[in-house]
């Protein structure tokens, strides 16, 4: 059995003076009482210390930063030694978001009650402790100002799992409905706080409906387009955009997973969800963006959102005194080459090339079982498998003549029970 950690850090980062920029809002401002910023006003960046909690266990380490809006600054996988999550050399603010500015801090920030990163992403949330046998969690929290309503999201690490869990949990405790929007935004950087062509991103979906974009050659906002390949062009792979662009899956993701892969360095991460709920999963990129509208040198990062509602133009309703929560895995892969398929427990790569299946799997804790290929009804091929963090299993498979029916994969535990099934 494993262990699980957390303790008291400090981080040091290079911060510009933004909050001297401040200039209040008015009643009757869409984003009162929040502030707006004078760009004319911000001052040098100088060194910033912050308290920070780091949980970690074998597989996994990650630094919570409450006085960052609660969010998870870095997230490490220890089977590698790769971070995988953007951290921005520098605080700076940008011209973006839904109050005319957005701190551009990277990590996996909670973007509430309203969509293009929310009001309160910047500020101190609230922390809080607390630990259940082989698990250690910590809820972060806000009350967010311009509706009243509370948002929260436990972060937890067990001892045995690569993966973190979040269950984020939005309650209205006002005398009236309050409408909202809730999206975790994870800025990704999988290649040493930069990502490569060879980027793919995992959206299990045949459609998309574009945000936003200044690629000449894609439709505008609001038009769906086929995905991963429009117009000849395989989207999924981030060396064929040709300037920034966001999309959602549309109407949502057809499967409860998606995430990005990165072949140059083999390493990825999976978001595990209920679709249910966290309906929306969004890409943005800014692609052929200069990086210095966000930080001051060259580094970037990708966007992987997820939300409540399936886009930005929709919003949720709570009415008074009700709550809604739910909760998501997300971990690290590697040695895989990519991914077609994952849920909490296992993540799947698997081709058909001529008469031969090549499969690679990564489980997210141990576990022991079989990995059957089906071809029809007939098992032509049965391994035993024993699985661990960190360590991709890799089979591959002659297909026998003759045969009738499609092919498939599935996972079953020791006891025979399907846990993963895989169309070839």
């Amino acid at each position: 059995m494993g262990t699980v950690s957390a303790r008291n850090i400090e981080i040091t980062i290079p911060a510009y003076d933004y909050e001297a920029a401040f200039v209040p809002s008015q009643a009757g401002d869409p984003i009162y009482p929040y502030p707006h910023i004078d760009f004319d006003r911000i001052g040098s960046p100088a060194p910033r210390t912050f308290q920070a909690i780091l949980l970690e266990n074998a597989y996994t380490a990650i630094t919570i930063v409450p006085a960052l809006g609660g969010r998870i600054y870095r997230w490490v996988d220890k089977t590698t030694g790769r971070d995988l999550l953007y951290r921005n050399p520098v605080l700076k603010p940008t011209h973006w978001g839904y109050r005319g500015w957005w701190l551009a801090a990277g990590g996996i920030e909670w973007a509430f009650p309203v969509d293009e990163h929310g009001l309160n992403e910047y500020r101190p949330w609230q922390v809080q402790a607390a630990s259940a046998g082989d698990q250690v969690t910590f809820l972060v929290s806000d009350t967010e100002d311009h509706t009243g309503m509370t948002v929260s999201v436990a972060i937890s690490l067990d001892s045995t799992h690569s993966y973190f869990t979040i269950r984020p949990r939005i309650y209205n405790p006002t005398d009236r409905a309050q409408p909202f929007q809730f999206w975790a935004n994870a800025m990704i950087a999988l290649s040493d706080n930069r990502n490569t062509p060879a980027l793919r991103f995992v959206l299990p979906t045949d459609r998309v409906s574009i945000h936003s974009t200044n690629d000449p050659n894609l439709p505008q906002s609001k038009t769906q387009i086929s995905w991963p390949v429009y117009n000849g062009r395989d989207l999924s792979l981030y060396g064929t955009w040709q300037g920034y662009l966001g999309f959602f899956a549309s109407p949502r993701a057809t499967q409860a997973f998606m995430g990005a892969y990165d072949p140059g360095v083999d390493e990825g991460i999976v978001r595990v969800f209920p679709p249910e709920t966290a309906q929306g999963a969004k890409i943005f990129g800014p692609g052929t963006l200069d990086p210095a509208l966000w930080t001051d040198d060259d580094s970037n990062y990708v966007e992987l959102w997820g939300g409540v509602t399936p886009t930005f133009w929709d919003y949720g309703t709570l009415n008074a005194g009700e709550s809604l929560t739910w909760e998501e895995h997300w971990y690290p892969v590697n040695g895989l080459g990519g991914y077609r398929f994952a849920n909490a427990l296992v993540a799947v790569n698997a081709t058909v090339q001529g008469d031969e299946v090549r499969a690679a799997l990564e489980s997210s804790g141990p576990f022991t079982g079989q990995l059957l290929l089906r071809q029809g009804s007939a098992v032509i091929a049965q391994w035993s498998i024993t699985l661990t963090p960190g360590h991709p299993y890799h089979v591959f498979r002659q297909i026998p003549a003759g045969g009738v029916g499609s092919l498939s994969l599935q996972i079953r535990d020791l006891a025979g029970r399907p846990v993963a099934t895989i169309p070839l």
